[in-house]
């Protein structure tokens, strides 16, 4: 009878000792208001170690969010944003991870909204070095860029396991 005792507290040990260990380490966060210009993108480079990520971002104005996971696709993009006019470029372009990106969504009248799924972390799956990116250029044709700067508020965080595992 004690031993049961014993290994039932020595679970319920367990499971509570790692509970708080699940959460994970904030390794890269970014919480203010971030201005993109016109015709350009603001690239945020994601540690190698994360492995989730949770984000929102709101602005008065359309938007488009990116999240790649090779180094090829952000350089597509850069060199995109920098040179649009150019015939070299790839008819089709990277469009990152779609569960992680995508079009501004339109909740009010001034008011559009990017996020991870119910504002809750998602897992980040990369190889290496991700790239999170804020666009207000033509990169894509779904969203115009807009004329004036955006001013995002953001709230992104990046989060490594904390399990010894």
């Amino acid at each position: 009878m004690r031993r049961r005792r014993f290994l039932a507290t020595a679970a319920t040990g367990t499971v509570v000792g790692t509970a708080g260990c699940m959460g994970g380490k904030v390794i890269f966060s970014k919480d203010g208001t971030i201005t993109v210009p016109s015709g350009s993108g603001k690239v945020f480079e994601l540690p190698s170690e994360g492995e989730e990520i949770e984000y929102t971002a709101r602005d008065d104005g359309p938007f488009m969010v990116y999240v790649f996971e090779r180094d090829s696709a952000i350089e597509t993009y850069r060199a995109y944003i920098k040179d649009r006019d150019n015939d070299d470029m790839p008819a089709k372009r990277p469009t990152g991870l779609d569960s992680l990106g995508g079009q501004a969504i339109k909740l009010q009248d001034d008011l559009y909204q990017s996020s991870t799924d119910e504002r809750a972390r998602e897992p980040l799956n990369a190889d290496g070095t991700a790239y999170f990116v804020l666009d207000n250029s033509n990169y894509e044709d779904t969203v115009s860029a807009r004329s004036d700067p955006l001013s995002i508020q953001l709230d992104l965080k990046v989060v490594a396991s904390s399990l010894p595992i």
